[in-house]
């Protein structure tokens, strides 16, 4: 079976963003501490933006480490093709699971957030 029509297309287009975005992120950190700024404990509005980029890139690196672990390396047959290669199933496996789990934080964060916020907004009119 031929591969999709504009494959090497979509492949270059996400190759170009994830270097983006690894760029991106690699100049967010690195600004700071080159131009000496200083990252107050409790930042705008009292939120602790540190902490919570400490916290997330730890929460981060500790699920690929784990989703790594525990990732499958049995063959797959997609298409009368078997992918056997181990490193790249478990590569694949890691992503798809690092991704799930991120985004379950992401909404457990989000629903807890808006309802402390509620919370506290209903508490003090």
């Amino acid at each position: 079976m031929d591969s999709p029509l504009f494959i090497d297309i979509v492949l270059y287009t996400i190759y170009v963003l994830l270097a983006v975005a690894v760029l991106l992120t690699v100049w967010s950190v690195v600004r700071p501490y080159v131009r000496g700024e200083r990252c107050e404990v409790r930042g705008e509005n009292g939120v602790p933006a540190r902490r919570i980029a400490w916290l997330t890139a730890g929460l981060l690196v500790v699920t690929l480490a784990v989703t790594w672990l525990t990732a499958s390396t049995q063959p797959l047959n997609i298409n009368g093709k078997t992918f056997s290669d181990a490193f790249w199933l478990r590569m694949s496996d890691m992503l798809i699971n690092t991704a799930l789990v991120m985004i379950v934080v992401l909404t457990i964060t989000l629903t807890l957030t808006i309802t402390l916020t509620l919370t506290k907004t209903k508490r003090n009119v």
